[in-house]
């Protein structure tokens, strides 16, 4: 069985889950849309999908399942939009900036019995498997502490930063994932610090 899929959204991130989904016998890629019609145009034509736009995705028989690859101020109505659709959905994190819309929109998903994963991929990647195993295994002994260090490719536009999470939730959300993941335990207290070193325009 061929799992169809629709992305919403075709920026950086939306290209790389059209790679994956390109390079999956069990998986294709029919539709594509972006308010940067050149941009869904690029991502579609690659792929061999069209170009649509969300009324015809959402009310679509020949799409199964969505990637919601939007910025982050979208993601929670386009997660119940779907849901309600019937579609299965695979959302990039944060769900929202707030909790009390997360848990609002996880009421709906619950209700409508929607699939739904949100973009934890590093659980899955083998590299961390392979540590997570071998903390489990008890090879390195007792486990005093973990530091993490991520870093991202370069900095984001700069309309994004306004409507995203910023690092935090962007990204570090990743990191705080990973803790919980590796160590079966839930976070206490988290301290921040931060400073604009690169750019202060993002201040």
């Amino acid at each position: 069985m061929t799992l169809r899929i629709a992305i919403l959204g075709a920026g950086r991130i939306g290209q790389v889950h059209a790679r994956a989904v390109g390079a999956n016998p069990n998986a294709q890629l029919v539709a594509v849309t972006d308010v940067f019609e050149s941009a869904a145009q690029a991502l579609a034509e690659t792929y061999g999908a069209q170009v649509r736009d969300i009324d015809s995705i959402e009310s679509a028989a020949d799409v199964d399942a969505v990637i919601i690859c939007t910025p982050t101020d979208t993601h929670a109505d386009l997660i119940e939009r779907f849901a309600k659709a019937g579609k299965a959905i695979f959302c990039e994190k944060p769900v929202d900036l707030s909790a009390e819309r997360v848990r609002a929109c996880l009421k709906t998903v619950s209700q409508t019995d929607a699939k739904l994963m949100i973009g934890f991929n590093r659980r899955f990647d083998p590299h961390f498997q392979a540590l997570k195993a071998t903390i489990e295994g008890g090879d390195i002994g007792e486990v005093e502490q973990i530091t993490i260090t991520s870093r991202d490719p370069g900095l984001p536009p700069h309309e994004y930063i306004g409507v995203s999470g910023g690092i935090f939730r962007d990204m570090t959300i990743h990191d705080f994932d990973m803790a919980r993941f590796l160590l079966d335990e839930e976070i206490v207290q988290v301290y921040a610090t931060a400073a604009a070193l690169v750019d202060p325009s993002i201040r």
